[in-house]
């Protein structure tokens, strides 16, 4: 597990350095090939949530979008882990009655909205959380959907041998260059199969994702139509003014990016040719405050945003630390420096 991994994150109180997070990053280029790394770039992951573009695919390639009427933004929430806001909400409800279904057709389970003023509101209102407020609500609609297009029994969408899975894991293969027999599989926190690659191989599904034409030539309008939704609905892949969300915007048409659980994030970069395409990040002990600043620092390595648009991340980049009375106590850094090949 520690093999060869690198401080990605500092924790400073006082002038002390006090908790350090490590792990890996892989960087790819133009032809989604190793060009640099921090620590372990082959390092085995489960992309969790960072998988949902590629799951979206299904809906996309079978025909379901078109064929049921969704919407660009629809599509974005498909490859969101949501954070359960009205928008989104309303956003899955419309889906699942254009499908002619219903949250009890949703395996995806219930949990509290991660937005905290959604949570409060939910509270307010005397009711308990439903399989709609759950993050992975868009995706496992957009299941429903590619299942009723395909005209597999949507009820068992959950398994391995389910035709949507099977689907899924044959675009794993495609976007990352692998084999079945070279995946991991395990079952994700929502119930679907997980799937488990060298991070060097989810960054080159990134760099597909941000252009389309490495990858096969059968995935490439699809990729290119969920990359699209996501960047113009970045609202929808995450929540108001979230990382993921704020870093799309930043990037103004040229950063697609998804978080995943266990400290995991994919970033393709849009129209860099001859430049890194794309790199991923796993923090090893899945601490989420590690990735921002990690993603932040590699970003700047990269040269990947102007200084006007790394500003506007600046509160991801050096988060502070805050006492129960809001004084500043400390703050988070990242010294992860790239090796270049």
């Amino acid at each position: 597990m520690n093999k060869d991994a690198v401080v990605l994150a500092e924790l400073w109180r006082g002038g002390y350095l006090e908790s350090a997070h490590c792990g890996h990053v892989a960087v790819v280029g133009e032809d989604g090939e190793l060009i640099a790394h921090a620590g372990d770039p082959h390092r085995l992951v489960f992309a969790r949530s960072a998988w949902k573009p590629f799951q979206a695919l299904a809906v996309v390639e079978s025909g379901a979008v078109d064929a049921f009427g969704f919407t660009d933004a629809e599509l974005a929430v498909c490859a969101a882990s949501h954070h359960a806001e009205d928008i989104h909400v309303q956003a899955v409800s419309s889906m699942l009655q254009k499908l002619g279904m219903t949250e009890a057709d949703l395996r995806c389970g219930a949990h509290a909205p991660y937005s905290a003023q959604a949570a409060a509101a939910l509270l307010r209102s005397g009711r308990d959380p439903s399989q709609l407020h759950s993050n992975c609500s868009g995706k496992h609609t957009g299941m429903l959907a590619a299942a009723k297009q395909m005209g597999a029994d949507a009820s068992g969408y959950l398994a391995l041998d389910h035709p949507v899975q099977q689907y899924v894991f044959d675009a794993v293969c495609d976007v990352t260059g692998m084999n079945r027999a070279e995946v991991a599989v395990a079952v994700d926190g929502c119930g679907v199969p997980v799937f488990g690659v060298p991070l060097a191989a989810l960054a080159r599904a990134y760099a597909c994702l941000a252009d389309p034409d490495l990858a096969p030539s059968s995935r490439r309008k699809g990729l290119r139509r969920v990359r699209d939704a996501m960047m113009a609905h970045p609202e929808m892949v995450s929540g108001t003014d979230r990382f993921n969300t704020r870093l799309m915007q930043a990037g103004a048409g040229e950063i697609v990016a998804k978080l995943g659980a266990e400290g995991v994030f994919g970033i393709g970069l849009v129209r860099r040719a001859g430049q890194a395409r794309a790199f991923a990040v796993k923090v090893q002990d899945g601490a989420s405050r590690a990735v921002e600043p990690a993603v932040c620092r590699v970003l700047q390595e990269l040269a990947a945003l102007d200084a006007g648009r790394q500003d506007a991340l600046s509160e991801f980049a050096f988060p502070v630390l805050r006492n129960v009375a809001g004084t500043v106590v400390g703050k988070v850094v990242s010294p992860v420096s790239l090796q270049h090949r």
